[in-house]
């Protein structure tokens, strides 16, 4: 087998690039690992690997980082720091569209949790922006049902469609079960109102 190789300096500088793609390559997959098994500990890290030449692997592993911790604080119902990891995983990837959704689910539930009329409609109007995001997501419809509720729950024909356009659509086994069992009191609600008023 034959050579184009003029010298061992250049052999040594094709091993040195080729050592240097290994490495970057592990590394980006290291810190995707870091991402998922410790985000706390990456997002401490963060300004130090954004202020060197960051790859793309490092900035969506940040990004995933920020993803899991704001996914952690909305089970938790911490929706201000949901908002701002979400709105951090935006500023490094503007354009993905699950980030998108969850920053406005995150505000929309903040808006809601205010129970003020004026944020209440607000939040309609932020789940309807994140229904536009994930068409095929249910989650948004079933909390502008909740939030015409606490608008006023006699508004029973608001209420009930939002409630079926949720359950219309994919809902976690969870949710499911929450805006069947709401569906059913509005329901019970509305058919007591209407037999006092006979």
């Amino acid at each position: 087998m034959k050579f184009f190789l003029k010298d061992d300096k250049t052999i040594a500088g094709l091993f040195g690039a080729v050592l240097i793609a290994f490495v970057w390559s592990c590394a980006g997959s290291s810190y995707k690992q870091m991402a998922i098994s410790n985000p706390q500990k990456l997002i401490s890290i963060e300004d130090s690997l954004l202020q060197l030449r960051p790859t793309t692997q490092i900035v969506n592993s940040i990004a995933l980082a920020h993803e899991i911790l704001g996914d952690s604080a909305m089970g938790r119902g911490d929706y201000e720091k949901a908002k701002k990891h979400f709105t951090n995983a935006l500023k490094l990837a503007p354009n993905d569209s699950l980030y998108i959704y969850n920053q406005l689910m995150a505000e929309g539930h903040l808006l809601q949790k205010s129970g003020k009329k004026n944020k209440l409609w607000s939040s309609i109007q932020v789940y309807n922006k994140a229904a536009t995001t994930f068409e095929k997501a249910g989650a948004p419809h079933y909390y502008i049902g909740k939030s015409y509720h606490k608008l006023g729950d006699k508004d029973f024909d608001l209420i009930i469609e939002s409630y079926d356009k949720a359950l219309a659509l994919e809902l976690s086994t969870e949710l499911r079960k929450l805006v069947s069992q709401d569906r059913e009191d509005v329901l019970t609600r509305e058919k007591k109102l209407k037999d006092f008023w006979k």
